[in-house]
């Protein structure tokens, strides 16, 4: 048996995606709008003009936004700046920055589809396992209310988790040309539009190509140990790319029923989802290894929870009272168990408002 089976994922960007580094970019610090554009101010290059302007400008202008000083200079190809993106900031002063590599490509981590994949893979051994939340432990922290959920299914301690023989590397890089700037809301019914959110994002039709390979050797005996492998060998098949894209596909589905739902009290245009839905229903059809993610910003409760399969719980109002989900902001009262998710975080992009972060995942052989 191989040891490593190597394979290659083609990851295809369905709608806006933007995968954070933390950093908030602040107008006239770290970039200017002009002409319909983002401009991003190439800090080091700005430190190189401001001191070949002399000592005594340096003293002059300090405190001075370099976007003031640089106005005049900055235009798209110039070298002070660093990459444009089409489009501006409505109604906001600062731009959450993506994750891009030392070139300003951004790039896809290997942790993001990854997570992505252990929520699927614990969505799916919830409704196999037939669980429920009555008895179900949860901790007390929300962050991590589903910590022994996970440690009984996949193993109590990193060491003895099976998703480390899942290897994921970050992905190939795609062309700074492929970011934009993304104008995000938060929507609810009945509610005022949410505060808008500028992000660096990455265009839809853009691919990634991930490269990884799945460790056999923690599911067997190393050396001459005659007790079982590290991990218990019959976990290897939830690793499958057939186990997996079957969980992600149901999963997806129920996911997308619920924002159908949603979107339609909204009265919004409903194209996506349904589009969404054909093509995970045609793919459940043939032999087809392809399932669609949701990852990065705007996933919501639904993406990175167990989401659809707590909704019907009868105990999910015991659990929705206790971690006190869908408070509203500034004291505005808590969302009822029965419409709770009641808002998504959405985009616009060709004059239709989409949610963010839907991927399409294709396995491959790796050549």
């Amino acid at each position: 048996m191989v040891a490593k089976l190597p394979f290659v994922l083609e990851v295809r960007v369905l709608t806006l995606l933007h995968i954070g580094t933390g950093r908030v970019l602040q107008e006239g610090f770290d970039y200017v709008v002009k002409d319909g554009q983002t401009l991003r101010i190439h800090e080091g290059r700005f430190v190189e003009w401001i001191s070949s302007q002399g000592e005594a400008f340096a003293r002059l202008t300090q405190g001075t936004p370099p976007g003031e000083l640089l106005r005049a200079h900055l235009q798209p190809g110039s070298p002070l700046v660093r990459y444009s993106l089409p489009g501006v900031p409505e109604n906001a002063r600062e731009i959450r920055e993506c994750r891009k590599d030392p070139l300003d490509q951004p790039y896809i981590p290997g942790s993001s589809l990854k997570g992505a994949l252990r929520t699927v893979l614990l969505w799916q051994r919830w409704r196999e396992g037939r669980r429920v939340l009555s008895r179900t432990r949860l901790r007390d922290d929300p962050r991590f209310a589903a910590k022994d959920l996970e440690g009984e299914e996949f193993g109590e301690t990193p060491h003895k988790d099976i998703f480390r023989a899942l290897c994921l590397r970050d992905s190939s890089p795609a062309s700074k040309e492929r970011l934009v700037l993304a104008n995000v809301r938060c929507r609810a019914p009945g509610a005022r539009t949410g505060i808008p959110l500028a992000l660096e994002a990455v265009q839809r039709d853009t691919t990634f190509v991930v490269e990884g390979y799945l460790d056999t050797t923690v599911f067997r005996p190393w050396g001459a140990w005659t007790r079982p492998g590290f991990l218990a060998p019959e976990k290897l098949g939830w690793l499958a790319w057939e186990y997996l894209a079957k969980a992600a596909r149901e999963k997806a589905l129920a996911r997308l029923e619920q924002d159908f739902r949603w979107a339609q009290s909204m009265g919004m245009e409903v194209a996506f989802w349904n589009d969404l839905r054909e093509r995970i229903r045609r793919a459940e059809t043939g032999t087809s290894l392809e399932f669609p993610l949701q990852i990065g910003f705007g996933t919501g409760w639904l993406g990175v929870t167990l989401g659809p399969a707590l909704l019907g719980d009868p105990a999910f109002r015991e659990v929705h009272r206790r971690f006190r989900l869908g408070r509203r902001p500034r004291g505005g009262g808590q969302t009822p168990p029965d419409r709770f998710p009641a808002s998504r975080r959405l985009a616009r992009a060709d004059g239709v408002e989409l949610p963010l972060g839907w991927v399409w995942v294709t396995p491959k052989e790796a050549p």
